[in-house]
């Protein structure tokens, strides 16, 4: 279908042009092109034969044909019906990918010639095509994200997402509009559904609420809205990305205990899972530390040197004398201990240094360490998350912030670990978490940030793939941030828009991203010329505790 052509009144670029659109003689025009349609141009040029530009729309626009109008001359021509002027309508679009006949390997990167027909591209084959996504499903790489504004499918690179060429996602976007739980999840069945051989791990930290301890479970409001015609276009989506339209399958679940004299899982789930470490597993994976205020340590040399000489102490034969936080705190206190005589006598520690530890160690135990370090060991407590094709939700919500990192941290050292031994070398494993900004903040020294930048620049390299997502990306490590090879961006704000982390969208998706409605997002990788906006479908699985489909119970439909 032909839309347009190019034109020659601004200057095109074999990466750029402008698409004067085709109108009827009343300025009405044929067929208007939005944002996100794909369109192609063709040409000759001498020694490389008919050459092909696809290309993305990127920005549309209407206008009279003048340089010049006053209100009078418009008032006329509205009001009045006078036709003293044209109306005009344009599109901007970004070259996606260039063919050329003669050169199918190394295409020209040449200007479309002004005055070139413009068609509109909507076979679904052909968009494959434009946007080059038509190669990785030859080679087995094509990962389905979302449909195109056109109602195709998009793909990414999965070599972009498993470590071969590159890692990591992370998604950005207003809390409550954004949906970017929902993009998480369905980017996991997604993986799910098309990554075979060798089956994924998935680790995903429930961080608020309950909103993830229920993904084995249908969602109440996609059972209300499955037999709708609104639920049957969101059924089609799942289709055409052959993806299953049901909640997940192999979930375990694991929250922290009750309190500290009872270990039975403080979650809404029975079949809930709790867990902790002892104290020889505290130590091992220097975990320690993270119980302290990074910038307490930071000013601190006394108190930071203590903390290094209790894990010092731990070390041998001593272990065993302490088995959890308020053991450990009756140690300090007893000023003829061993652990205290090592600290004084053999550390040079300052006993106003050793009372401090103890506050800060009292503190910490009434925050929630006396439910993650404790007494108790046996095979029960262990999170079982080496389980490939399986899915481990870990529950941190009751915790506290930096309680919530010792979890996160102890999980991620335990899978660094695995690896460096040469353990599950050739096993994606991928880590799901919000809010990841609260783990790895910017310009901070803290045992966890440092745990993160090991995970993003080192994890590629053995197959651990973050899944991170955040309200504002500007407020993340950037050295966390900046190694995500895919980037999605939901709905944001204008303000943070503006940032340095969000440059990789054209400054006409800038905009757009200010509008995106729910299951909308900008999506970027490396492989693709031009970020893509995708919708994405209605989760089919529960994403609040208060969606559960019960089906001997109503329950209210509405979005997640």
């Amino acid at each position: 279908m032909i839309v347009g052509y190019v034109t020659g009144t601004e200057k095109t670029s074999p990466y750029e042009f402008t698409i004067r659109i085709k109108s009827k003689p009343d300025g009405v025009p044929d067929a208007m092109l939005k944002i996100g349609d794909i369109v192609k141009t063709s040409f000759y040029y001498p020694g490389h034969g008919k050459v092909t530009i696809y290309a993305a729309i990127t920005e549309s626009s209407a206008s009279w044909d003048a340089d010049y109008m006053t209100g009078f001359e418009e008032t006329m021509m509205v009001e009045k019906n006078l036709r003293l002027k044209l109306k005009t309508f344009s599109a901007r679009a970004v070259t996606t990918r260039i063919v050329s006949e003669r050169d199918p390997y190394s295409p020209p990167d040449v200007p479309p010639v002004p005055g070139s027909e413009v068609h509109l591209v909507t076979e679904e084959k052909e968009v494959q095509t434009a946007l080059g996504t038509d190669e990785l499903a030859k080679k087995g790489r094509a990962l389905p994200v979302g449909i195109l504004p056109n109602g195709a499918v998009m793909h990414l690179d999965l070599d972009y997402i498993l470590g071969n060429n590159g890692a990591h996602i992370n998604i950005s976007g207003q809390s409550g509009v954004a949906a970017k739980t929902s993009c998480m999840t369905f980017l996991m069945r997604s993986i799910i559904d098309h990554v075979r051989e060798p089956k994924p791990i998935f680790i995903v930290f429930n961080v608020k609420g309950q909103s993830l301890m229920f993904l084995d479970r249908e969602s109440a409001s996609w059972n209300k809205l499955k037999n709708t015609e609104r639920g049957r276009k969101w059924l089609e989506m799942y289709e055409k990305m052959e993806l299953k339209a049901a909640p997940f399958e192999n979930v375990r679940f694991y929250a922290i205990r009750k309190d500290y004299l009872n270990s039975k899982p403080d979650s809404l789930r029975p079949d809930a899972t709790s867990y902790w470490w002892n104290s020889s597993e505290v130590f091992e994976l220097d975990l320690f530390e993270m119980i302290f205020d990074p910038d307490e340590l930071s000013r601190n040399s006394n108190l930071m040197l203590g903390v290094i000489l209790i894990g010092e102490y731990m070390e041998g034969r001593r272990k065993e004398k302490i088995k959890d936080p308020y053991d450990l705190i009756k140690h300090l206190k007893e000023k003829d201990s061993d652990l205290n005589r090592f600290l004084i006598e053999d550390g040079g520690i300052h006993r106003s240094t050793v009372k401090l530890l103890q506050r800060r160690i009292q503190l910490a135990a009434k925050s929630g360490l006396s439910l993650l370090w404790h007494k108790d060991d046996n095979e029960q407590n262990k999170i079982e998350w080496n389980r490939p094709g399986g899915i481990t939700v870990i529950d941190i919500s009751k915790l506290r912030t930096r309680m919530q990192s010792l979890v996160v941290g102890g999980v991620l050292r335990q899978i660094l670990r695995e690896k460096e031994k040469g353990n599950l070398m050739k096993v994606p494993v991928f880590i799901l978490i919000d809010e990841l900004n609260k783990y790895s903040p910017r310009n901070e020294k803290s045992e966890i940030a440092a745990i993160f930048r090991d995970v993003a620049e080192r994890g590629r390299s053995f197959g651990i793939i973050l899944i991170g997502a955040e309200q504002t990306a500007s407020e993340v490590d950037y050295r966390v941030v900046t190694q995500a090879s895919t980037t999605v961006v939901g709905r944001q704000k204008w303000v943070e828009l503006q940032k340095s982390e969000y440059g990789h969208l054209l400054q006409q998706q800038r905009k757009k991203a200010a509008t995106l409605k729910q299951g909308e997002v900008i999506i970027d990788q490396p492989f693709l010329r031009v970020p893509m906006m995708v919708k994405f479908p209605y989760p089919a699985w529960a994403l609040r505790e208060d969606d559960v489909w019960h089906e001997t119970q109503e329950i209210d439909s509405y979005l997640v």
